[in-house]
């Protein structure tokens, strides 16, 4: 597979690979002094790749883990994401490859590029930047990288863009729901939880749609 990557792309996914031993690393390390908090990360982890960062940061606060620690973590998880898949739809764009896994996902990014075609050509790498850091579903940092790779952007240009947007959005999201924890705790101590619950059923209600459009 990585005779068919260009050097920078061999660059992003060999970064994206180092970076998630390095995080599988940090989990066995965890084990050593937690285990309950080294589940937690894992939990986490499957949370915000299956669900998003809006649960992913929820599952955090609810596992009882401090604001820098969530967004951190959050970040990575995401980061690693960007670096691994995005070499993949670049192979599959050439033909390179074919994953049938994603190639429903890599269709539905092609079409929002095409949906959203004048605002990219009018605003370009800005306009990627918001399109990432908005912080809603379908505006996320691998759909984000994708969509730079199809307007025609640079791999270190769209990473940088993605990773950035995508840092900024996760800090906006925690620090918003810490604020809405806090204030749905004078209701109920289970706010985090309740709050998880919600964005997970949000996320499998948008998954039902999108599959069915």
């Amino acid at each position: 597979m990585l005779q068919h990557l260009s050097s920078d792309e061999k660059t992003i996914f060999t970064a994206g690979v180092l970076l998630f031993l390095a995080y599988l690393g940090g989990i066995i390390t965890t084990y050593l002094f937690s285990a309950s908090d080294a589940n937690h990360l894992i939990v986490l982890t499957i949370t915000n790749f299956m669900f998003g960062r809006a649960a992913g940061i929820s599952y955090g606060f609810s596992a009882g883990f401090g604001d820098f620690v969530i967004i951190v973590v959050n970040i990575v998880i995401e980061v690693i994401t960007i670096l691994l898949i995005y070499p993949l739809f670049v192979l599959s764009w050439r033909k390179s490859l074919t994953i049938k896994g994603l190639h429903s996902f890599f269709s539905k990014a092609k079409e929002l590029r095409v949906k959203y075609s004048d605002f990219f050509e009018k605003y370009g790498k800005y306009g990627l930047f918001v399109f990432v850091w908005f912080p809603f579903w379908m505006t996320g940092p691998v759909v984000g990288s994708i969509i730079g790779f199809l307007i025609g952007l640079k791999h270190h240009h769209t990473m940088m863009i993605v990773i950035s947007g995508t840092s900024l959005a996760i800090v906006i999201w925690t620090y918003f729901l810490k604020e809405l924890i806090s204030f749905l705790d004078q209701i109920s101590t289970y706010a985090p939880h309740i709050l998880l619950g919600l964005f997970i059923l949000i996320a499998l209600i948008f998954k039902v749609f999108r599959a069915k459009g």
